[in-house]
């Protein structure tokens, strides 16, 4: 673990602690090793100006538990220029929902340290663990020019939950043939 990021969610947190760094470009590939506990998660953001919820935000991202990894998006609660979303915008509430777009069961070791490799090219999102293909998803937005990356820590626990990164490379992904 000499050099590897750690990060701790405490039962009374609402939302999971994480680090942001800025990035550009349309395509990404993010690879790194991680850490889960057994009843920790870990999150992977990737922002942009996210045309959907009107606001610079997340645009892709995944969720990773010792029973899967699932894709996660945002869409609208109503339709933009409604009575409902105006209302909403009035009051300073997103016209948001959070969303589990897409969920692959496939047990993941906890205190293991698996690579993971995101993809997201155009709103296409790929994730392969450990060499092998885990999920696809398409995404509502993932095509816009990205902002930054996120890395969370966190999970649902009576005692501090631990995760952990090591080996975080970002860059553009090869291209197809």
């Amino acid at each position: 673990m000499d050099g590897a990021l750690r990060g701790q969610c405490f039962p009374e947190e609402k939302h999971p602690p994480g680090l942001r760094r800025a990035i550009s470009g349309t395509d990404l590939r993010l690879q790194c090793r991680f850490k889960v506990a057994p009843q920790g998660q870990i999150g992977i953001s990737v922002g942009g100006p996210n045309p959907i919820v009107d606001k610079e935000f997340n645009v892709a991202g995944l969720h990773i538990r010792a029973d899967g990894i699932t894709a996660w998006d945002n869409d609208v609660l109503y339709p933009k220029g409604s009575p409902e979303a105006a209302e909403l915008k009035a009051k300073g509430i997103w016209n948001r929902k959070f969303f589990y777009a897409k969920i692959e069961k496939l047990p993941i070791a906890p205190d293991g340290w698996p690579t993971i490799v995101l993809e997201l090219r155009g709103k296409e999102l790929q994730v392969m663990l450990n060499g092998k293909l885990a999920l696809t998803y398409s995404t509502l937005c993932g095509d816009v020019t990205k902002s930054d990356i996120g890395l969370q820590s966190g999970g649902k626990s009576q005692n501090p939950v631990a995760s952990w990164f090591d080996d975080i490379r970002v860059e553009e992904p090869e291209p197809d043939h």
